[in-house]
């Protein structure tokens, strides 16, 4: 039986200075689940329903899990919707250990990389990284005043591509920025207007593009070490276009282009 302890562990997690303070985060629902346990990150502990078991699917992680050795306990709906921080969290809880220090990007083994500079909704950083890691980009690179990526809202959105990408928060975007345009990489940064037009833009092999702030874009700072800029044209009479979307747009026209 879960304690009191352990639901106030799990419930805490969901708030950044928890997650920091005992090095753990959050990891709901069986497609999050299923991608955790194939990757390296170490889990501390497992909370399912009986009711989750019901499913075949369900079933067969838990026995995975079981295999593996992690420590896998059965609780009541009413506990895991206490722990969960989504309305449908499929009846299954991870706690995960964060990971050590990002390393140091290994530029040399990249060619396709993102750089979000400020990013705050949750909703939108996890669509981009599940977008990103669909389109097969090598790496993502976040100002470290971005939302936290271990928000559970950006672990949820993700859809489990948290663990297929390598993400790394950067305090200062500059330094990285101009040690790949010394090896080559083209700086292209995104603009909602008075960029070239995507449509008529062949990529290069090797490139980084910028993408800013859903409020305010990419600082005049950032802006200054793009070698060009690009923009979507808009063909009716929408505001403009949500951040996440714009970067699926933008990296399905590259991946057409190259």
């Amino acid at each position: 039986m879960i304690s009191k302890n352990q639901i106030k562990l799990a419930k805490s997690l969901k708030h950044k200075k928890f997650r920091s303070q005992h090095s753990l985060f959050l990891v709901e629902g069986y497609r999050n689940c299923k991608e955790l346990l194939n990757s390296d990150y170490s889990i501390q502990q497992f909370f399912y329903t009986e009711e989750s078991i019901q499913s075949d699917r369900n079933a067969k992680l838990i026995s995975e899990l079981k295999r593996s050795a992690v420590k896998c306990e059965i609780v009541s709906m009413s506990e895991i919707s206490s722990i969960s921080d989504s309305v449908t969290d499929q009846g299954m809880v991870a706690i995960v250990h964060l990971p050590g220090e990002d390393e140091t990007p290994n530029l040399n083994e990249m060619n396709d990389v993102i750089c979000l500079e400020s990013i705050s909704d949750p909703g939108n950083l996890g669509t981009i990284i599940r977008t990103a890691a669909w389109f097969d980009i090598d790496s993502i690179f976040l100002s470290s005043d971005s939302v936290d990526r271990f928000n559970p809202k950006v672990v949820r959105s993700s859809a489990g591509a948290i663990f297929q990408i390598p993400i790394f928060v950067m305090s200062d975007l500059n330094d990285i920025l101009d040690k790949s345009s010394e090896i080559g990489f083209t700086m292209i940064a995104t603009v909602p207007s008075g960029g070239k037009n995507i449509y008529e833009y062949e990529f290069p092999a090797r490139s980084i593009i910028l993408f800013g702030s859903e409020a305010n874009g990419l600082s005049d700072e950032i802006l200054s070490k793009a070698d060009l800029m690009i923009s979507i044209p808009s063909k009716g009479q929408g505001e403009s276009l949500n951040l996440a979307i714009s970067c699926g747009i933008v990296l399905g026209v590259k991946t057409v282009s190259n």
